[in-house]
């Protein structure tokens, strides 16, 4: 019998340091103080140097997210990686941020390979990165499959697809089990799909032995069995690490442990990544001491209908563009907590990194609530494959109750456009950022020449301390 330790990471999104990180304690929410590279760093290299056949692996969103990852295009983490003992990586969709060619850049110029089955070059049909991967150990050999986002080229900016192809990966993945099986004695998915189209996918593909699924930042804590598939997920922003020991006989898993620790203050740091992360940091001292508001709400992003840190988003939009009926920010997940007080300008490039353009847009009741129903189906749909969305799209202005188990199209029950019943014929006047948003709209936008940070920065230096609205304005039923 031989053992293999696999270590998860997943859609860290530039959490370069110790931060805070929310937790759920007697039904309210709570703020501990976890993460950072420095210490999963310090946990992996002493893990590796204990124990024999560790294999440490990344499941993507690991380029993007906060100031000195989009300024510099992500070269800024490059020193920090070649120091993580990363065994490989899968990009995840917010990867694709800087194009094309600086996703190849920065994939060559680490220490470890990016695979990928799902995306090809556009022109020439062949692979974009390798399919998969053969780690060897003394005792085992093991294939690492990459699958990308499928959606890239749907739900992101034109940019980020830009002579690319991509594609839900099922054939593509069984194809790599196919090669591969009989030559390794454990397959491993390596996927920045999320979690219920990765649970669908190992019910279409025999042959895998454990996925590691990424992108919808779930924290799993006991692995799902699927056709013979472990899969687990370790939450985001570099709080968590998924530690799944697994005893191997005969090229089958008899016995399996598994654990998503916490990385908290308890855990040691690596004094040399430390140091890379404050050079990464030292340009933006700046902005990590320019205090542009205060906050009584806790801001999060981690509840599904709506959350404080988007509703300050939104309530900023409606606020610099007082001609509007409504403001909307896409449902996005990534963003670590900012605990009640002061707001750096740094936080406000967490809070929303891509910091788009502001533009204002004009909809019939009736396109708008075609656009709302068509964003339940990407969250809610029945089939996993068509469950493309974030959360539910953000919103200032809107009271909406649904019925997220009816079929596509009918489950808006109550629409209302500050505090009056919507109507079809109407026209309503929305502010908004970037071209995430209302993606299908795009040649319909007017676009102002001013960024979402400095809207929100006026908006809470008008404001002086915001307190997000307790009641619910976004409803199930």
């Amino acid at each position: 019998m031989a053992k293999l330790t696999i270590i998860q990471q997943n859609d860290t999104h530039g959490s370069l340091d110790l931060h805070d990180e929310l937790f759920w304690n007697d039904n309210q929410p709570e703020l501990k103080k976890t993460g950072g590279l420095p210490r999963i760093a310090k946990y992996v290299k002493n893990l590796k140097s204990k124990t024999e056949n560790v294999l440490f692996l990344d499941g993507g969103d690991l380029f993007h997210g906060t100031l000195p990852l989009v300024a510099s295009k992500g070269e800024a983490l490059i020193p920090a990686l070649h120091k993580m003992e990363l065994d490989g990586w899968v990009p995840g969709n917010w990867d694709y941020a800087y194009g094309k060619e600086q996703l190849s850049s920065l994939a060559n110029a680490l220490p470890f390979p990016a695979v990928a089955c799902n995306v090809k070059e556009s022109n020439s049909d062949s692979s974009f990165l390798k399919p998969y991967m053969i780690k060897e150990f003394k005792e085992m050999k093991i294939a690492v499959i990459g699958l990308t986002y499928p959606y890239v080229d749907e739900t992101m900016p034109e940019s980020f697809a830009n002579g690319l192809s991509f594609s839900k990966g099922v054939e593509e993945t069984r194809r790599c089990v196919e090669e591969v099986k009989g030559s390794v004695d454990l397959i491993v998915l390596l996927s920045h799909m999320g979690l219920p189209l990765d649970v669908e996918l190992a019910t279409l593909v025999e042959g895998i032995d454990i996925i590691l699924s990424g992108h919808s930042h779930d924290r799993i804590e006991r692995p799902i069995t699927v056709n013979g598939a472990l899969v687990v997920q370790a939450g985001s922003s570099a709080s968590f690490l998924g530690k799944l020991e697994i005893t191997l006989k005969d090229g089958k898993i008899v016995d399996y442990q598994y654990e998503l620790g916490a990385i908290d203050e308890s855990f040691p740091v690596d004094e040399e990544m430390e140091g890379i992360i404050e050079e990464i940091l030292l340009p933006y001292k700046k902005e990590r001491k320019n205090i542009v508001g205060r906050t009584e709400s806790i801001l999060h992003r981690m509840t599904l209908n709506e959350a404080p840190m988007d509703q300050l988003i939104t309530d900023a939009y409606l606020d610099g563009f007082p001609e509007c009926d409504l403001a909307f920010s896409h449902g996005w997940r990534y963003g670590t907590p900012i605990r009640p007080g002061d707001i750096t300008e740094y936080d406000l490039h967490s809070i929303i990194p891509t910091n788009p353009q502001m533009f204002t847009l004009e909809m019939s009741g009736e396109q708008l609530i075609n656009a709302l129903e068509k964003n339940l189906e990407m969250v809610f749909s029945r089939d996993p494959f068509k469950q493309k969305g974030g959360y539910i799209l953000r919103s200032s202005g809107l009271f909406m109750a649904f019925k997220p188990y009816n079929p596509d199209g009918n489950r808006i029950q109550k629409l209302l456009v500050g505090g009056k019943e919507i109507s079809l014929t109407k026209k309503y006047k929305i502010a908004g950022g970037g071209k995430q948003l209302f993606k299908n709209a795009e040649a319909r936008k007017t676009y102002h020449g001013v960024q979402a940070i400095d809207v929100i920065k006026k908006f809470l230096q008008q404001r002086g301390t915001y307190k997000a609205v307790q009641e619910p304005r976004i409803i199930s039923i």
